[in-house]
């Protein structure tokens, strides 16, 4: 497996390793020390998530520019969606500056959002959280859906293979599966009961994400 992997993952996977290792030393021995001040709002663990998602959104970028000439529209626009949303992900994140800039919410996000900040992922519609029924389920069921799913098919099925292709699918290696079900275990599972355990899982998965999307298993399809 370890021929596998490109050498930035050589060096990103025990990052990542150490990242949830460290997360749920403090979130088992000092759960206040983690929610208080590794997984606050704007602290350390948040601040990685959203320079995970820019490398993201770097990658998809540079796959628009560099293949937007041999590559048909469908291709494009697939990484031209993932960059998209990457950006708005690290945007999120930060509520698009307005702690960092002191600026005040509007009353509709005063009234609506949990937290009272400028994002969407904090809304509130009809009692429930934007972010519970479209960033927590819809996304996860998308996720497992890839992982377990998309995987397999693309290494049987030759027709799925070439709708793939076409469309710019990145497919993932087996190891990167297995790191994203370690993230989820450690995050999801080890330390679920522990406030903000959430923010250790994104921080984590946006890295294997940008992995997988930078090295996946059809990179041939992906070269010039």
């Amino acid at each position: 497996m370890l021929k596998q992997l490109h050498i930035v993952e050589r060096i990103v996977y025990p990052l990542i390793l150490l990242m949830l290792a460290v997360g749920s030393y403090y979130a088992f021995t000092d759960a206040e020390y983690y929610s208080g001040v590794l997984a606050k709002e704007d602290g350390p663990i948040e601040w990685l998530t959203v320079v995970g998602l820019l490398l993201s959104c770097f990658v998809c970028i540079y796959r628009v520019v560099t293949l937007r000439k041999s590559k048909n529209g469908a291709f494009i626009a697939v990484w031209a969606f993932l960059a998209l949303v990457c950006f708005f992900g690290a945007g999120e994140e930060i509520s698009w500056g307005q702690r960092i800039f002191d600026i005040e919410s509007s009353e509709f996000f005063m009234q609506n959002n949990a937290q009272k900040e400028t994002n969407l992922h904090n809304l509130v519609v009809e009692g429930k959280k934007v972010n519970k029924i479209i960033f927590s389920a819809l996304l996860g069921l998308s996720l497992l859906t890839y992982l377990l799913v998309f995987t397999v098919l693309y290494r049987r099925s030759e027709g799925f293979k070439k709708f793939c292709d076409y469309m710019g699918v990145p497919i993932a290696h087996y190891h990167q599966v297995a790191a994203w079900f370690t993230v989820a275990i450690v995050a999801e599972v080890l330390i679920k009961d522990v406030s903000r355990s959430s923010e250790l899982f994104e921080s984590a998965a946006v890295f294997v994400f940008c992995m997988n999307i930078a090295f996946p298993f059809n990179k041939e399809n992906f070269q010039k």
